[in-house]
């Protein structure tokens, strides 16, 4: 602290201590009524948003009114994603507070199918405003509450997270006051976020913005015609939630029904009988289930946050060639229900443990995981453990979960980034695994259903090449023979290896026409595999010429104006790695940005990087990989990629030590193997659109 207290004095010492007057902006009196703003543009989802003013962060219902978007909008239990989102009416739906000094805006947003749009919107408008008119239930603030409170430590695990908790909360009026904010929030009642929301939720004084497709049909241009749609639905209470009056089975699902089981399962497992292993590699303590399931647990005392996860290796390269993003659709319908559970109620415990099951479907790997306070442990593994190993898919979420994935891919195409990304992947890989589309196709998505997410999890989660792990304050063992037990029907088994690809002789270029204002263009060169010594190299080049003081940055965007953004990396794969480029620029100015980048890739094949930038480029990535680990579930990520594709858990530990061995050779031995201007695949969505929504459409 003394020589941070010194430093921060020899910067900033001379500034006056002086109490600054702020320029503030003129107030509204009068209230905005009921306003709407509709246009349309080359989309493939509607975007659509309610807003109202809200009070600033020091007024006392804020805390009421950033609690209410939690309950509303955050989770699958929660009131929008139950009657919007599992009705197949948007592909994402949510809502939140937003404080910014002496003013604030509440919010509704969903960006859902054009013809769905209309329904969503008013599945919205019904949910909120039965909260409004009738309140909230116990059971969803506690749930809100507990997400909170999860919600702060994981912001607090990171120290750029205590610091910038710190400095927000000083501007805002000190420490005191932050807490006395999460002592508010932590201890308000249904009542007071009722009194909050009728307060501020007034029907009468909210904005509703509709962004549409060209050819959807404008569906809120008429004002009197939307207020009078909006009021019939204000009445009708909660269309997934019970009436107040009505008692449920269990305010709270969490305490009543998963202790229990924890408990007898923490009581049971002395009786396993069965030796777990139990050796230390790297700092890991390994250990393998009666069916030869590996738990590697990582010890950190003294952390809040427990993390939890079990991975696969495999993913969607395990799909058969017609079954494209089977192995996302089962991943995600296994939180549909189980045996024991209803898919509700799966939410409802996960929620009410201050988490939510995070799912990670990718090209090669699949994986469940959760971090929930070290209190919780034993409750969390008991519900992960029944969510992979017994759920039932069923039929009509299977297809709840389908209708999503079709929608996402509409959702893809109208992003600058992700689509063009995915034409160069196609386009380089053809018919090889690394070319699948990890969320599908409409194609292929149209001949999944509930019986094919139950064959593939039979044939490729139940056994596989799976790994258990745990990051946080736990002791090993124990840890270890709760986890054997509650997992103890999966099952160890070899994975087929991924077939290397070579890479195209022929330069595949494709393209697309939109009604954008931008042109993005997508380029892949082929790059290290994921145990090539070379992908240090490659993260070192990538540190080079990427970022803001990255040479690429520098040339084509602050010297030739050529990109809005502009940014290159390294894809480390099983047997076969790329290193793409992504330029997004002005669609009169493609030729010349193309060329550009084009231009840089050839000067890294004629020298190496000066030392400047070599050290500069280093020392970034040990800072940010140090930085990385104060997080648990980083730490669990970089475990089990160790594990599952990696040379062994010592990468933990070496990382560091191999990217600052990199030289400035290295780097140009590098491009010169990999940077061949015939070997570039190229994919490029071309903007035709010369100007933004009219004035007109706007005011």
């Amino acid at each position: 602290p003394d020589v941070v207290r010194r430093e921060v004095m020899a910067r900033h010492g001379v500034l006056a201590d002086e109490r600054l007057v702020r320029e503030r902006g003129p107030v509204e009196l009068s209230a905005p009524g009921f306003r709407m703003r509709d246009w349309s543009g080359d989309i493939a989802q509607q975007q659509l948003a309610f807003g109202w003013r809200a009070p600033g962060i020091t007024h006392a219902d804020a805390a009421a009114l950033d609690l209410a978007g939690v309950a509303l909008g955050t989770g699958r239990a929660s009131r929008l994603y139950r009657a919007v989102r599992e009705r197949q009416l948007a592909s994402s739906v949510t809502a939140w507070n937003y404080t910014a000094g002496d003013i604030g805006v509440f919010v509704l947003h969903a960006e859902a199918p054009p013809g769905h749009a209309v329904d969503a919107a008013t599945q919205m408008w019904r949910e909120t405003q039965a909260a409004r008119l009738y309140g909230f239930r116990t059971s969803e603030v506690v749930r809100a509450q507990r997400i909170t409170e999860a919600r702060w430590l994981r912001r607090l695990e990171t120290m750029d997270g205590q610091a910038t908790y710190l400095a927000s909360w000083e501007a805002d009026g000190g420490l005191e006051v932050a807490a006395t904010y999460y002592d508010r929030v932590l201890t308000l009642s249904a009542g007071a976020l009722k009194s909050a929301v009728e307060r501020h939720l007034d029907p009468a004084q909210v904005s509703i913005i509709s962004y549409r497709p060209h050819d959807a049909p404008p569906r809120w241009d008429d004002r009197a015609a939307c207020r009078r749609l909006l009021r019939e639905v204000e009445g009708l209470g909660s269309s997934v939630l019970p009436p107040l009056d009505v008692t449920t089975p269990r305010d709270t699902v969490v305490i009543e029904e998963l202790l229990p089981d924890a408990i007898g399962t923490i009581g049971a497992i002395g009786a396993i009988g069965v030796d777990l292993g139990g050796e230390v590699e790297h700092g890991v303590h390994v250990f393998r289930t009666a069916r030869g399931i590996p738990i590697l647990i990582l010890p950190r005392a003294g952390v809040p946050l427990v993390n939890i996860g079990v991975f696969q290796r495999g993913g969607s390269c395990l799909e058969p060639p017609w079954g494209e993003g089977l192995a996302r659709l089962t991943a995600h319908s296994m939180l549909k229900g189980t045996s024991r559970r209803s898919g509700a109620r799966v939410a409802e415990a996960t929620e009410e443990l201050g988490a939510s099951i995070a799912v990670n479907a990718a090209l090669e790997s699949a994986g469940w995981s959760l971090s929930v306070p070290v209190r919780h442990f034993a409750v969390a593994a008991a519900l992960l453990a029944d969510v992979v190993q017994r759920p039932t898919f069923p039929v009509d979420a299977v297809e709840t979960e389908r209708s999503l994935a079709v929608a996402e891919i509409a959702r893809a195409r109208d992003d600058m980034y992700r689509w063009p990304m995915r034409l160069a992947t196609k386009a380089a890989y053809g018919s090889h695994p690394y070319a699948r589309a990890v969320i599908g196709t409409e194609t292929s998505l149209a001949t999944l259903d509930a019986a094919a997410t139950r064959d593939f999890h039979t044939r490729h989660v139940a056994t596989g090449n799976t790994v258990i792990a745990v990051v946080g304050d736990v002791v090993p063992a124990d840890a270890a023979r709760l986890l054997a037990y509650e997992f103890g029907a999966l099952e160890w088994g070899a994975d087929d290896s991924v077939p290397v690809m070579p890479w195209p002789t022929t330069v595949p270029r494709t393209s697309e026409s939109r009604d954008k204002q931008q042109t993005a263009l997508a380029l892949l060169f082929p790059g290290p595999s994921r145990r090539d010594e070379g992908r240090f190299a490659a993260r070192v080049l990538s540190a080079v010429v990427s970022g803001l003081g990255g040479r690429f940055f520098e040339q084509l965007r602050d010297r030739q104006s050529l990109a809005y953004s502009v940014s290159a990396f390294p894809i480390e794969r099983q047997t076969t790695g790329a290193f793409a480029a992504y330029i997004a620029t002005s669609p009169s100015r493609e030729t010349d940005a193309r060329a550009g980048l084009l231009l840089e890739f050839a000067k890294l094949r004629e020298q190496p990087p000066s030392d400047d930038e070599l050290d500069r480029a280093r020392r970034y990535l040990v800072g940010t990989h140090a930085i990385s680990r104060q997080s648990g579930a980083s730490v669990l990520g970089d475990m089990v990629v160790a594990w599952l594709f990696g040379e062994g858990l010592h990468e933990l530990h070496d990382v560091e030590s191999r990217i600052m061995r990199v030289s400035g050779a290295d780097v140009l031995a590098l491009a010169r193997q990999y940077f061949d201007p015939s070997n570039v695949v190229e994919a490029v969505v071309r903007g035709t659109a010369t100007a933004g929504p009219s004035a007109a459409a706007l005011a």
